[in-house]
């Protein structure tokens, strides 16, 4: 009998906590996700994009410039998690996410273009 009063007073509890929000605000949180979603993808564009163009003015740095970027991925994933361990299983675990990888990608393009 416990069990089942647990199941039903955890479901009860999750559809309060799911109401919580006002359909405003579950709009602007959507909002901001999508902001930050949008500028990780441009980041990443724009890092592919310098990282051919790397590739194409330093020919001979090719296997270099391949390693790094592949480096500089481990080290962002790593970077990014820990950045946003405050954040986790929040409401700003999205935003603050997707904010971070686009500024390291920024950086990594922005090294790349200033190699040559």
């Amino acid at each position: 009998m416990r069990n089942s009063e647990f199941i039903a007073l955890t479901i009860l509890f999750s559809f309060q906590i799911s109401a919580a929000f006002t359909q405003p605000e579950m709009t602007q949180l959507r909002e901001i996700n999508e902001k930050y979603i949008k500028e990780e993808i441009d980041a990443r564009k724009k890092l592919e994009l310098a990282i051919k163009e790397a590739i194409v003015n330093l020919p001979k740095e090719k296997s270099n410039i391949l390693k790094l970027h592949e480096l500089w991925g481990q080290t962002t994933k790593i970077k990014c998690r820990l950045a946003i361990l405050d954040s986790l299983n929040t409401d700003a675990e999205t935003a603050n996410k997707y904010e971070c990888l686009a500024n390291e990608y920024t950086a990594e393009a922005h090294f790349l273009n200033g190699t040559y």
